[in-house]
């Protein structure tokens, strides 16, 4: 986290956590279906994998809002200080 940003709803460390247990998930499935070669084994393992895109399109998508929050707020503290500028340079 920037330390010149103050944290936002943007940075939603909840949809990472799901990321890491759909793989920690996927992980175990992927270990059963190799040892076991089912097909059963083999759909449990897909199913985890679709979750995975799933949620990392949720992540990608808050990672994207978050871009978008920083650029506006670099923008604003540049028109703080362009006015603080221009009040100065006026007096």
């Amino acid at each position: 986290m920037s330390k010149h940003v103050e944290p936002s709803a943007y940075q939603n460390e909840e949809s990472h956590e799901m990321l890491m247990a759909a793989f920690r998930e996927y992980f175990k499935a992927n270990q059963d279906w190799q040892a076991k070669g089912t097909r059963r084994a083999g759909e449990h393992m897909r199913y985890w994998l679709a979750q995975i895109r799933i949620i990392a399109k949720e992540r990608r998508a808050h990672v994207q809002q978050y871009r978008v929050h920083l650029d506006q707020h670099k923008a604003e503290k540049k028109a703080q200080n362009q006015q603080a500028g221009d009040q100065t340079n006026t007096n």
